[in-house]
């Protein structure tokens, strides 16, 4: 992977401002995430995932019965945005539109954000989720061992899967369309541009909003009432 930063220092990898990119359209939709760790909501249970530190650990992990939320969104349920859209703001970045993705600095978590819900894919992670905390209505056969995303639902439960990786959903020519209008960074991951949200930054579309944590990415619904924060070694939904 290759991360730049604005200064054109080397990280672990490569980032770069995206005013250097050229940019193609075509937005693609679906609901976020990174390694951020917070407190769940009463009716929760935590149990420990084990790690801690930056957010390639993604800190103390948090496994939670939670009350519910609101439906899954899948990808292929969205429809591609149209018309206007904006984004503003530096460390607090705001959306004028129907959806927006991003990924974590390391490029771990991959979230898609609308105003309906957000949805986070983790891809390399320490535990397995329990069956009785997937959602209904998750996409396909999808067991304890395929489930690597969480969402914000009505139900008890948030772990679902997703057709395809929600990496997509964070390239610029898609869902990562933001990171220009804000002069963001990007990553090079896998031969795609994706937009990075730094750790200690939050994006957010509607009521939805998603921020970014060396332990983690938490996302919470004002409408729902609900959250949740998935990393590499633990979680948490309430």
């Amino acid at each position: 992977m290759t991360v730049r930063t604005r200064a054109g220092v080397p990280r672990r990898g490569r980032v770069r401002p995206l005013a250097a990119l050229v940019l193609a359209g075509g937005l693609v939709l679906a609901g976020c995430s990174d390694e951020g760790d917070t407190p769940g909501d009463p009716e929760s249970t935590v149990e420990d995932g084990g790690g801690t530190g930056g957010e390639g650990d993604g800190g103390d992990a948090g496994q939670e019965s939670a009350a519910p939320t609101g439906p899954p969104t899948a990808p292929a349920d969205l429809p591609v945005a149209g018309g206007d859209r904006s984004a503003s703001g530096g460390t607090d970045i705001s959306i004028d539109g129907e959806h927006a993705g991003f990924v974590s600095p390391t490029g771990n978590i991959a979230c898609s954000v609308t105003a309906v819900t957000a949805v986070c894919q983790v891809s390399d992670k320490t535990y397995t989720a329990p069956a009785d905390q997937l959602v209904g209505t998750s996409i396909g056969d999808c067991t304890t061992a395929e489930a690597d995303a969480m969402t914000m639902s009505d139900q008890r439960g948030a772990w679902t899967c997703v057709p395809e990786a929600l990496t997509g959903q964070a390239q610029v020519s898609t869902g990562g369309w933001w990171v220009e209008q804000v002069d963001g960074e990007t990553l090079d991951l896998d031969g795609a541009t994706l937009a990075v949200l730094p750790y200690g930054s939050s994006l957010t579309v509607g009521p939805t909003t998603c921020t970014s944590g060396e332990d983690g990415v938490t996302c919470t619904s004002s409408t729902l009432g609900r959250s949740f924060t998935i990393s590499r070694s633990g979680y948490r939904f309430g």
